[in-house]
């Protein structure tokens, strides 16, 4: 009888043993996956030692949630933290007050919202909220209720990016009381205007060309400054052509999983940024530069102008003057341009495409892809090479040099063969 039980017993154990270690293995493989990013706890409660985490690796996280259909993140950034405490990262929709607000501020697209967190939040952290619905807006702005006045006051502008669902990008500065997302402008093309308004800006790109000292340059101090929101009306106008754009940008057949040409040979292939851990106590040198020169150019400028973009574009060019910046072994080129330009307050925004497994750069300094044409947008090369993968995947070594570059016409503008050719 003991035998029996014996012969039972051990190959059960052995079993739940083998099972138990593969729901472990897969638990961290999991989390290694998406060392950066994790959903917000059924509490909202993110630990101190969490923060400490980001803190002490000077890594990035994202934090996710969502409420009645609004999708939001949170995005913390290592060398922002200073004290790491617990903090409450959940955040209240609510629709109190719309009218109100609408009435104060002649805009029929209103949210509002509230953060759980009591106490100040002090990391300046960047908050994206994806609304439920798509609103026709160019810009917004983020309003609170002063319960003192009560009135209601602008704290912060906002970026806007639409597509089948709005979402609006903030940078957070108070999080006591009630808050309000108001949109603003327009994304609707006046066809009763269309022909008058191009004739207008056919007549002045005629007088720029013919001017020996253009005077439409703004000062590089000057630019992206202001109130003036974060927008990319142009991205719709040029919907059309997406087709055409993809199309000449195919490559060949030979793609890895991530929609990647084999690389030219002598050339860094790309590496998993999921697969890398970054080394904090390895500190490293590289060169960073970020520059839209190509939008001086009397035509692009026009379009760019047409697009409401003028004053973001600098007399020089030169959004980043050429410097040497620290990074960490381990990183990648999205992680070193996230960081400086955090840092210099320059704005940007990306979007993580899971298909390329790489963050995409929509636009730098209040410049986006499509605003100096059909084929516009950033570009990057490292030591004189255009990578033909995203920059999350691009390991950067001691010494490289990142170039950030806006083109006009699909890269051929800046010198990159492969992206443009024929």
């Amino acid at each position: 009888m003991k035998k029996n039980w014996r012969k039972i017993v051990i190959p059960l154990l052995v079993i739940a043993v083998i099972v138990m270690g593969s729901l472990t293995a897969w638990s961290i493989y999991k989390e290694k996956g998406n060392s950066r990013t994790a959903d917000i706890p059924k509490d909202g409660v993110v630990s101190a030692s969490a923060f400490k985490k980001i803190k002490n690796t000077h890594d990035m996280k994202m934090f996710n949630g969502e409420e009645n259909g609004i999708k939001y993140q949170w995005l913390f950034l290592g060398n922002d933290i200073t004290k790491p405490r617990d903090i409450n990262l959940l955040i209240s929709f609510n629709n109190d007050e719309l009218d109100s607000v609408k009435s104060l501020t002649s805009s029929e697209w209103v949210q509002g919202f509230s953060f759980n967190e009591s106490d100040s939040i002090d990391y300046n952290p960047t908050i994206s909220i994806e609304l439920n619905s798509k609103w026709d807006c160019s810009g917004a702005d983020i309003y609170k209720f002063d319960e003192k006045t009560n009135t209601y006051v602008i704290v912060s502008g906002a970026s806007v990016e639409n597509s089948d669902r709005t979402i609006v990008t903030f940078i957070h500065l108070d999080n006591k009381g009630k808050f309000y997302i108001v949109g603003n402008g327009t994304n609707q093309y006046m066809a009763s205007n269309k022909e008058e308004n191009k004739d207008e800006e056919n007549k002045k790109e005629e007088e720029e060309k013919k001017s020996e000292a253009p005077q439409y340059l703004t000062d590089s101090k000057s630019s992206g400054s202001g109130n003036k929101p974060y927008t990319n009306k142009s991205k719709e106008k040029y919907a059309s052509t997406a087709r055409e754009r993809a199309q000449m940008a195919r490559g060949s057949d030979k793609k890895d999983k991530y929609q990647t040409d084999p690389t030219p040979e002598g050339k860094p292939s790309p590496v998993e940024w999921q697969d890398k851990s970054v080394d904090k106590s390895k500190v490293r040198y590289c060169t960073l530069s970020i520059r839209c020169d190509t939008l001086l150019k009397p035509a692009n400028y026009a379009e760019a102008k047409s697009n409401g973009k003028e004053e973001m574009i600098p007399s020089n060019g030169i959004i980043y003057a050429t410097r040497t910046v620290e990074f960490y072994e381990g990183e990648f080129v999205f992680d070193v341009l996230l960081r400086e330009v955090k840092k210099n307050k320059i704005h940007m925004e990306f979007e993580m495409t899971p298909i390329f497994n790489s963050n995409y750069i929509q636009g730098i300094n209040n410049l986006y892809e499509f605003d100096g044409g059909a084929l516009s947008g950033w570009m990057y090369k490292v030591n004189g090479w255009f990578p033909n993968y995203g920059c999350s995947r691009y390991l950067l070594k001691d010494g490289d040099v990142i170039e950030w570059v806006y083109t006009c016409d699909l890269g051929r503008d800046v010198g990159c063969e492969w992206m443009g050719g024929q």
